[in-house]
């Protein structure tokens, strides 16, 4: 299964991007990586020398950017309420299209252990980013900058944590209660110190 008009290491990044978010690091095999991209074997220590880590590492750090691309998008069309609802949505329809199978590859990055720091740093600079997006729009809407960043930081959980709960259960509702809670929460944060 090749992506047309990508080189090898495109492909090897998209291809563990989608794989870790199924299998998780440690059930994501080099050959598989290959089989799913197309690549070579060579292509994995051509392009990453540290191997599999490496190459997991680079596309924790992209599956991190394609988020961050996407929530800012989210931000542009609807504000911070339209954030959240469209990160819920977005994940609901992922979950619902793979069978609640693939989860997020930065969550898996994370769990990835610490015999593997770079990959879990990336899971780190991931999150990092994700939550300074959502503090700044928060902070746009007139909360203090601690009140700005505990909610942010609390936003991502809930949403990372309602995706892990979803695809154990093999259902939606994980992320329709924390839509709802989200929502609820910052309504009144927002009325109260905005």
């Amino acid at each position: 299964m090749t992506e047309t008009g990508l080189g090898p290491r495109e492909r090897l990044v998209n291809s563990a991007v989608a794989m870790v978010g199924v299998r998780g690091f440690h059930g994501t095999g080099v050959s598989e990586l290959l089989a799913h991209s197309g690549a070579a074997r060579n292509s994995i220590y051509q392009h990453f020398h540290g191997g599999k880590a490496e190459l997991v590492e680079a596309s924790t750090l992209a599956a991190g950017e394609r988020m961050s691309a996407l929530l800012g998008s989210l931000y542009e069309d609807g504000g911070v309420e339209g954030l959240v609802d469209g990160l819920v949505d977005w994940w609901q329809r992922a979950l619902e299209h793979d069978g609640f199978e693939a989860g997020c590859p930065v969550v898996a990055a994370a769990l990835a252990g610490p015999d593997l720091p770079g990959v879990v740093s990336a899971a780190g600079t991931a999150f990092t980013v994700w939550c300074a997006q959502l503090a700044a729009a928060l902070l746009e809407r007139g909360l203090t900058a601690d009140a700005a960043e505990s909610l942010a930081r609390f936003t991502v959980g809930a949403v990372e944590g309602a995706v892990v709960l979803c695809r154990a259960t093999k259902s939606p509702r994980p992320l329709d209660d924390a839509r709802t809670q989200l929502r609820a929460l910052l309504e009144l944060r927002l009325r109260d110190e905005g």
